[in-house]
């Protein structure tokens, strides 16, 4: 119960902080001009660290049967806003998004003597909280470049599945057990993105966004946090 309320008070505090300086910087631009969002849909894909992604299991049987589940490779997707602090087309802003991650894996091995059967179906699932400062800048009249970079909070969870047969006891013996697993993270991110014009308030283009962390599950090969890559389609609308 300790260890959940130290969490909860790391993720309060700055969520608190950066709520407040949002907010605050936000209704200070309101009060001065017409406020302009850029308000983006994210579609793509993310790679991360191997050994951070990569789930390890053992045989109730068979203790020296291990098997590793690799979860390092999953489709993301999202939203997020901009927030100009300036009308001019080259200007900074508040940049925020919610992203969204899953993959499942279902896989079998064999062990002891070649008999003993294991199933295993996973699950992981990441979500992604940021806020930072982005500067953009037109290229033309229709094309439009930007950069970010801020502090995020990541949050998983990873749960699995295991159904383990072993057919040299009759009758054959079957072995359920449910693990879960999930851990907080915070890290930073960086993005980069490129945006071309269809009409005056709509984009699409691309994005790369680079993230480091200090996720880690307790049941993954490596502790070392979790880092990563993403790739995504943009979908933009401004209001």
């Amino acid at each position: 119960m300790f260890c959940k309320r130290a969490i909860w008070k790391q993720i309060a505090i700055p969520l608190f902080f950066s709520t407040t300086f949002f907010l605050s910087t936000q209704t200070a631009y309101s009060a001065e001009s017409t406020q302009t969002v850029y308000f983006q849909g994210y579609v793509g894909a993310a790679s991360f660290n191997e050994d951070s992604m990569t789930f390890v299991e053992s045989s109730d049987s068979d203790p020296d049967t291990i098997t590793t589940t690799d979860l390092s490779s999953m489709p993301y997707l999202g939203f997020a806003a901009q927030f100009p602090l300036s009308p001019k087309k080259t200007h900074v802003g508040i940049d925020a998004s919610l992203l969204f991650g899953w993959r499942s894996d279902d896989s079998s091995v064999t062990a002891g003597n070649g008999q003993a059967r294991i199933e295993i179906d996973t699950n992981l699932w990441l979500l992604d909280l940021s806020m930072g400062l982005y500067a953009q800048t037109a290229l033309g009249e229709r094309w439009r470049l930007y950069g970010a970079v801020g502090p995020l909070l990541l949050f998983g969870s990873y749960s699995d599945d295991t159904k383990e047969e072993n057919p040299d006891v009759s009758p054959v013996d079957v072995k359920k057990e449910s693990n879960s697993d999930s851990a907080f993270g915070f890290g930073g991110y960086a993005k980069l993105g490129l945006e071309y014009a269809l009409s005056s308030d709509n984009y699409v283009g691309i994005a790369v966004r680079g993230i480091t962390t200090n996720l880690d599950f307790d049941s993954a090969l490596d502790d070392e946090g979790v880092n990563g890559l993403q790739g995504f389609l943009t979908f933009t609308h401004v209001y």
